[in-house]
């Protein structure tokens, strides 16, 4: 009896560190809660910088540190200890697999995970951490396609590149069936990168991560970006079973305040700040490939603008090397004069003069180095211009057809309902700064190839100015600022109607965007000397310095921002400078930060 009530004691005790054992490998977010401790099971594949081994074979990584910043997170709000047990698996797939399969709460899948709707059928994503924006790149070298034909022609003769089981799988697939496209593709491991094995062949393509592709491009690397292939997805998250609670909490850790904040560091530690300001800015913007555009040109001036530092810091000290070659040779041929005479002091000077001759060559080397790169720069812009100009054209069309529906459907107003004529007027007035942008983008094709002529005709300034309150009165009413028109005499000016309207229009647009609501702007026009002088003042934020050296250049990112949150093209001051240089005028701007700023244009009084 004793011997079996020994074994029996035996047997509950093994069967109770097993349910111990059981209940802590297998805890929800409610028992870890009461518990006070739980482990979290981390399944992860390499995905760089969002997960990977150092050269220390330690993990490392953006998702790695919010991780470990969600463990913190837990033990401060709610007292309860997280182990972190990082398990490696054999493939990104099989994360998703073992996930979607798994009846573990405390299961995560860690890897770079895209949000989309065919996963969450099988697995439960957190919140965002980041936006998620997909691009496809082909090889160096290869056109930018522009029609339907051309991507087929393209694709079929060219091999597709991505990684099992990935949304850039998975968007080759929808391309490939949407378009009825026929093209090879070739699967490699998730450990390697997408973009090194584009780079190895001439004929490859394949979707790859916003991110990845600008740092490569900050790298100073080179592939093609087709633009008609921009895909912005639901953003990065982790991933857990259908039926675990821990999203609970890690969603309440990725929304406080104090997380954000935290993203915002780890990230632009991985990525640059720069990099992830664009990125995290750029689901806010109307037209994504523009923009991205715009980012690529910013970075590669920024590669030509180092790399003509280094080349100029080069021939600075080539130049030096030059003065003390010619320094040292002068000394050699005083000293050999003295103490070998003329002939082996005439031997010394010729080797010098054979280095001098090598640096020379050695300069116009690198010189034709600069001018290739300026070069290339320049065929780059004269791409960006044709492509916005093809847009801008193609956009038209639908534009047009759609005012007229509009101006159709506002003929049978009465049988449409209030809300309804609040929605017509808010989509015209869409429309309209739609077409606004697209003739300011046209206007800045056509100065650009000076296709415009000057007309000139005489011009009453009071007039104009007059025709412009009218033109603009709706839009500054729209923030309740007050726009002051002065002459302190009667001018006449002769000068081009079009191009003066559009330049005072343009400024003056621009002081009502970066107004605050309330305030006021002057508009006065007066004669000094032989000029007429227009001043537009307003009592917007001002700008630095540096804002200042670049107002006057196209698709600039300047520190000021338009206060209502109103649409930029970066255009408009760019094409105020060309239409006052047309009129051989002057335009220039006084301001500081936070006290507002003065536009000044003089021109001729003829």
């Amino acid at each position: 009896m004793k011997i079996n009530t020994s074994f029996y004691l035996f047997i509950l005790s093994f069967f109770a560190l097993n349910l111990s054992s059981y209940s802590q490998e297998d805890i929800s977010w409610a028992e870890a809660k009461e518990k006070k401790s739980a482990s979290l099971d981390l399944h992860w594949y390499i995905s760089k910088p969002f997960i990977y081994l150092n050269s220390h074979q330690k993990l490392e990584g953006l998702e790695v540190e919010i991780i470990e910043s969600f463990k913190t997170y837990v033990k401060e709000e709610y007292e309860v200890d997280l182990q972190l047990n990082w398990k490696e698996s054999k493939s990104f797939y099989d994360i998703i697999k073992n996930t979607s399969n798994t009846n573990k709460p405390n299961s995560f899948g860690v890897s770079a995970f895209s949000i989309t709707n065919k996963r969450k059928e099988i697995v439960k994503f957190s919140s965002s951490y980041l936006p998620d924006v997909a691009v496809l790149v082909s090889s160096k070298g290869t056109p930018i396609v522009r029609t339907l034909d051309g991507i087929n022609k393209m694709m079929k003769e060219m091999t597709a590149v991505t990684i099992k089981g990935t949304t850039y799988e998975q968007l080759l697939i929808d391309i490939k069936r949407q378009l009825n496209l026929d093209f090879n593709t070739l699967y490699i491991k998730s450990d390697k990168n997408i973009l090194d094995e584009i780079s190895k062949a001439d004929d490859r393509f394949g979707f790859i991560d916003l991110p990845i592709y600008l740092m490569l491009i900050k790298q100073g690397e080179s592939l093609t970006r087709q633009n008609f292939f921009t895909i912005k997805g639901d953003g990065y998250g982790f991933i857990m079973p259908k039926n675990s609670d821990w999203s609970i909490i890690f969603d309440e850790f990725i929304q406080n305040p104090k997380t954000t904040t935290q993203l915002a560091r780890i990230t632009s530690k991985y990525l640059g700040p720069e990099l992830y300001n664009f990125i995290d800015g750029l689901y806010n913007e109307e037209n994504i490939s523009a923009s991205i555009l715009t980012k690529e040109k910013e970075l590669q001036l920024e590669q030509l603008k180092t790399a003509n530092l280094l080349i100029q810091q080069e021939k600075n000290n080539q130049f030096t090397y030059i003065a003390l070659a010619i320094s040292s040779s002068i000394l050699v041929a005083i000293t050999l004069t003295l103490f070998y005479r003329e002939q082996k002091s005439s031997k010394a000077l010729s080797k010098k003069n054979e280095q001098i001759e090598k640096q020379q060559l050695s300069i116009k080397s690198k010189n034709e180095q600069l001018s290739n790169r300026n070069l290339q720069l320049t065929n780059l812009n004269e791409e960006k211009n044709n492509l916005v100009k093809i847009l801008a054209h193609d956009l038209r069309s639908p534009i047009n057809q759609i005012t007229g529906l509009l101006e159709i459907l506002k003929l049978s107003e009465e049988n449409i309902s209030n809300n309804g004529k609040i929605t017509i007027n808010q989509a015209q007035d869409s429309v309209t700064r739609i077409s606004q942008m697209i003739s300011k983008i046209l206007d800045f094709d056509a100065l650009e190839g000076n296709r415009m002529k000057v007309m000139l005709e005489d011009i009453n300034v009071s007039e104009l100015l007059d025709s412009i309150e009218k033109e603009l009165e709706v839009l500054a009413d729209k923030k309740s600022i007050k726009i002051d028109y002065k002459t302190n005499e009667v001018i006449s000016i002769k000068s081009d109607h079009l191009f003066l309207t559009q330049i005072l229009e343009n400024i003056i647009v621009n002081a009502i965007k970066f107004s605050n609501k309330d305030t006021s702007i002057d508009v006065l026009a007066f004669k000094k000397d032989n000029e007429i002088i227009f001043s537009v003042k307003d009592q917007g934020p001002g700008f630095t310095d540096e804002d200042k050296s670049m107002l006057f250049k196209k698709f600039q990112k300047l520190s000021s921002k338009p206060t209502n949150g109103e649409n930029s093209t970066g255009l408009g001051l760019s094409i105020v400078k060309k239409y006052v240089d047309l009129l051989e005028g002057e335009v220039w701007v006084e301001s500081e930060k936070g006290k507002g700023s003065t536009f000044y244009v003089a021109l001729p009084n003829v």
